[in-house]
């Protein structure tokens, strides 16, 4: 009991005197009481004695304390008590009032931190709740001597996301100085500490003297398996899951975390088997179908991906990830109502996170809706300016919708941002070829290639336009031929278009006779698609002319997206580049392991 406690305690014995000798005082001892002095003897009488002026604040504290019954009325102690320390009392009185400012302070702090533990910390309510118990907790470790306790908390509060982590480490350090400190909550902070270490050895140390202080307690050992995988040590992380499997073969949640590191090794077959195994051991947890469903849906078992999406959202109705792979794999499979429909529920709850833009535009382009695809992308863009997918995205529906210009705007948008944006580069030179821009093609095709020397398609469409350009100051006979070499080289001489460039650089180089041998193998490799043009460029050499080309403005930008490997026709115009494949972003609502 503290010494605040003691004083309440003498001060309500003593009211409760007081009271009883009241009632039961003999009716003489009354009587004499009531009798007035003899005239001439003198009445002793006292000096009254001077009152603080915080006094009767504090007087009234220590009666609202008596009959306090909740968090309401504990507040109203806690503000009478500072009005008193703050209006003046002496200073006996004064040690008095903040030992029990500080005691109320922490008692309201770790009812609070109950509140905070049975919610979520997203909470907006829960979040200010946490602010009033850090103030607490802060108060509380202002005063001299405070209860360990206060920094252990205080820590655990400034851990929680949005928290403050370097503060939070100081509170645990000096909660783990105190050295009678039993095992059990030595350990628990130590893996608390350890979370909020920036060194990672030091961390992984604190990590195991808390296992080794609390052997019994698997969710430390599972804390130190997710930090290994955290660091990429995804062997040590394993073995460290099967401590745990070991200790507790009937844990869910370590074989879950076992097939994800499993999966992010490429084991699949080993992911698969510890998911079936989470699903039989905790056949609740909507975990193992959400792992199972990314797998099935990255191999292009669409139609199994989409039955696991729909056992998570069985389980948990609703769950923005699930619906978000389920919408991807049904767009893969064909079935775009369902995959429109999943996508515009996420939108509605998450309209600010940019993947499910991407996938509904793309949903878009498919039911040949190009416009309000666009329009989204348009839309979306402008308001998260700094998402560069969302610009490389719009550059190619503007390519898709035959307005070249505006690409090459959103391409130089994403380079204001990235200057060595590698596909931004070569895409923004293959519309500037599409438009006759010839000298910002090769411009930007020479940045791209000190990025990449090695891509076989950047290589080629440089090669092809420093030997075609009508441009006389543009063309570079020599380098086409030796860019073109390159490419072949990386194509075994069996990709008709790329033979069709080397055969041009020849030409340009004045070396007809070569350019003719190319030629000619081009066009033996029979690409119906292409035939007339090669034959066109093969006639031309034997001739004695080189060939030149020029796009307009007016040329049309085939729908197709650019494949990663060279496959257009140099004559052909360039092709856009493919945003890639939507990167979906964790949600903050995701289907969780093993239930509680």
């Amino acid at each position: 009991m503290g010494e605040w406690q003691k004083r309440l305690h003498r001060l309500v014995l003593a009211g409760l005197l007081v009271a009883a000798s009241t009632e039961f005082v003999p009716l003489a001892a009354q009587e004499v009481a009531e009798t007035p002095a003899a005239a001439g003897t003198p009445v002793a009488t006292e000096e009254p004695v001077a009152q603080s002026e915080g006094q009767a604040d504090l007087d009234e504290a220590l009666r609202m304390k008596v009959v306090s019954n909740g968090l309401q009325d504990l507040s109203k102690v806690i503000v009478r008590l500072e009005i008193a320390i703050d209006k003046g009392l002496d200073v006996e009185d004064n040690d008095f009032a903040e030992r029990m400012l500080s005691d109320s302070l922490m008692e309201r702090a770790t009812a609070l931190m109950r509140i905070i533990n049975s919610q979520s910390i997203l909470d907006q309510r829960i979040q200010q709740i946490r602010k009033m118990a850090t103030s607490d907790l802060r108060g509380v470790i202002a005063y001299d001597d405070p209860p360990a306790v206060a920094y252990f908390l205080l820590g655990k509060l400034l851990a929680l996301p949005g928290g403050d982590p370097r503060e939070a480490r100081r509170a645990i350090s000096n909660f783990l100085k105190i050295e009678e400190l039993p095992n059990a909550q030595r350990a628990e902070a130590l893996v608390l500490r350890a979370r909020m270490t920036k060194d990672k050895s030091k961390a992984l140390e604190n990590m195991d003297q808390a296992i080794k202080l609390a052997p019994e307690k698997t969710g430390y050992r599972l804390a130190k398996a997710i930090f290994l995988r955290q660091a990429n040590r995804l062997d040590e992380a394993l073995a460290t899951i099967e401590e745990v499997i070991q200790i507790s073969p009937e844990n869910g949640n370590a074989v879950i975390l076992q097939g994800e590191i499993y999966r992010q090794q490429s084991r699949i077959e080993e992911a698969l088997a510890s998911f079936e195994k989470a699903t039989q051991l905790v056949p609740q947890a909507p975990g193992p179908y959400q792992n199972r469903g990314e797998i099935y849906r990255l191999q292009g078992e669409f139609d199994k991906a989409i039955a696991q999406f729909n056992e998570v959202l069985k389980l948990q109705p609703g769950v923005l990830l699930a619906l978000l792979h389920r919408a991807d794999a049904y767009m893969a499979a064909g079935k775009l109502p369902e995959a429109l429909a999943d996508i515009e529920v996420v939108l509605k709850k998450k309209p600010s996170i940019p993947a499910p833009h991407r996938l509904h535009a793309e949903i878009l382009v498919k039911m040949d809706r190009l416009d309000e695809a666009v329009e989204e992308m348009e839309r979306i863009s402008e308001a998260m300016p700094d998402q560069l997918e969302l610009k490389m995205q719009l550059a190619l529906y503007y390519l898709f919708d035959k307005k070249p210009r505006q690409a090459i705007e959103a391409y130089s948008d994403v380079l204001d941002l990235d200057k060595d944006n590698f596909m931004a580069l070569q895409a923004r030179g293959d519309a500037n070829l599409n438009i006759g821009k010839h000298a910002e093609a090769i411009a930007d095709f020479r940045r791209a290639l000190k990025l990449k020397p090695e891509d076989t398609t950047l290589l080629n469409n440089l090669a092809w336009v420093l030997a075609t350009s009508p441009e006389d100051g543009l063309r570079d006979g020599k380098q086409a031929v030796e860019l073109a070499t390159q490419a072949c080289e990386q194509t075994e001489y069996k990709t008709p278009h790329i033979l069709s460039t080397l055969a041009a650089a020849f030409a340009e180089d004045g070396n007809f006779e070569t350019a003719i041998k190319w030629s000619q193998q081009a066009v033996d490799l029979d690409d119906p698609e292409h035939a007339a043009q090669l034959a066109k460029e093969l006639d031309s050499y034997r001739e004695g002319q080189p060939w030149r080309e020029k796009q307009s403005f007016e040329d049309k930008v085939t729908p197709e997206p650019l494949e990663e490997t060279p496959q257009s026709p140099p004559n052909s115009i360039p092709r856009g580049v493919e945003p890639g494949p939507i990167k979906i972003q964790p949600l903050e609502e995701t289907p969780q392991g093993q239930p509680n």
